[in-house]
């Protein structure tokens, strides 16, 4: 009996420990990666964190796809540790995950792809950033991914490459389209960029239905010779103007849309596109709500004094706070901190063409939660 019991007792402990261990290894897994990848690879959300401790170089005849969800971060380090080929002067100090094959980041919208430094803060530009360097533009597409804290988020070079439905911040450039091609640049949120959020140099990009705001120096810095295709974006709240060395007709108001907001000639508005939970909503719901009614219609006047004099309190309150700074509008906390307002101006105002539709079938909606998740041409 004493023999059975015993038994017993050992299976538990050996079940019990086996599971602990489990758990942890699910808990702490992390994989390390660095240097030439020459096949076909996949990164996947349960293999990670992948830890970058040097750079990345996917081949002419290589892949790399990463999967939704997966968290990828880039340790503290420099490239004198590793064997790399730099791709210019800032490139070799700095990590960067360089892709001459196949690239595929495509999260989903509510489970996105993270890029970030190991150690994040504003102006803290712990990695060179991914380049596109001369890939093939057909097997090239980044979506739905974040992508912070970075010396240049994108740098897109000799390529049509698709870069849609991002969040990038927190970097010095957000996007880099450079030594021709014609990247699609679309539905991407770019924000607190140090130098520019998008910065042009003898490229043809087609830019549109991004969001770019509070950004700390410039919006779009062109070139003054790449012709760019800049239609249907959102830009505001950009320190140093939104628009440098660019079509000087761009940002000059002319037109009014289907929303009745004033645009330029090529339809871009220049609006805070107002985030939930920002002193900008705040306002707008201050304003929704004390929109006057006409005495006339009112049947009990008493009533209609007594709450028409608490509302007008309430929206001094919200309006007499400060909220409007830089970091009160942008720095908002938790998850969702980038999702639109219902009072946004960036809702239906994006491309009307069928193929920037979003997924219920409306107009494109301006930023990274517009547009189809998927594809289709």
């Amino acid at each position: 009996m004493l023999n059975y019991i015993y038994n017993i007792m050992k299976i538990t402990f050996f079940l019990f420990f086996a599971l602990l261990f489990a758990l942890s290894s699910k808990t702490y897994s992390q994989t390390t990666v660095s240097g030439i990848i020459e096949r076909e690879t996949r990164w996947s959300a349960e293999e990670g964190p992948y830890i970058i401790v040097g750079d990345i170089l996917v081949t002419r005849r290589a892949s790399l796809v990463i999967a939704p969800g997966t968290q990828i971060i880039i340790k503290d380090t420099t490239k004198s540790e590793y064997l790399t080929v730099p791709f210019d002067k800032a490139d070799s100090t700095l990590i960067s995950i360089r892709v001459q094959g196949a690239l595929t980041v495509v999260g989903r919208k509510n489970n996105p792809i993270t890029f970030t430094p190991q150690t994040a803060g504003a102006a803290n530009f712990g990695w060179r950033g991914i380049i596109i360097d001369e890939a093939d533009s057909r097997y090239v597409e980044i979506a739905f991914a974040e992508i912070s804290g970075a010396s240049t988020g994108i740098t897109i070079k000799k390529s049509n490459a698709i870069i849609r439905n991002n969040v990038i911040e927190n970097c010095n450039i957000g996007i880099h389209a450079t030594f021709g091609g014609s990247p699609r640049i679309q539905n991407n949120l770019i924000t607190s960029s140090f130098a520019a959020a998008i910065k042009v140099e003898r490229s043809n990009p087609q830019i549109s239905n991004n969001i770019i705001a509070f950004n700390k120096n410039i919006g779009v810095w062109c070139d003054n010779s790449s012709r760019v295709r800049f239609r249907y974006n959102c830009l505001f709240g950009n320190r140093d103007g939104n628009f440098l060395d660019c079509d000087p007709e761009l940002g000059r108001l002319s037109k009014v849309n289907k929303n009745k907001d004033s645009t330029d000639a090529a339809d871009n508005i220049i609006l805070d596109p107002i985030f939930v939970g920002s002193p900008a909503e705040a306002r707008a719901i201050a304003l929704d709500v004390n929109v006057p009614t006409d005495p006339s219609k009112v049947r009990d006047t008493a009533i209609f004094r007594i709450v028409n004099s608490s509302s007008n309190k309430d929206a001094k309150d919200t309006n007499g706070s400060d909220g409007d700074s830089e970091e009160a509008r942008v720095r908002l906390s938790g998850k969702n901190r980038f999702i639109l307002s219902k009072y946004s101006p960036c809702f239906n105002a994006g491309d009307p063409s069928r193929r920037f539709n979003n997924s219920d079938g409306k107009r494109n909606t301006i930023g990274p939660e517009g547009g189809p998740e998927f594809l289709n041409d």
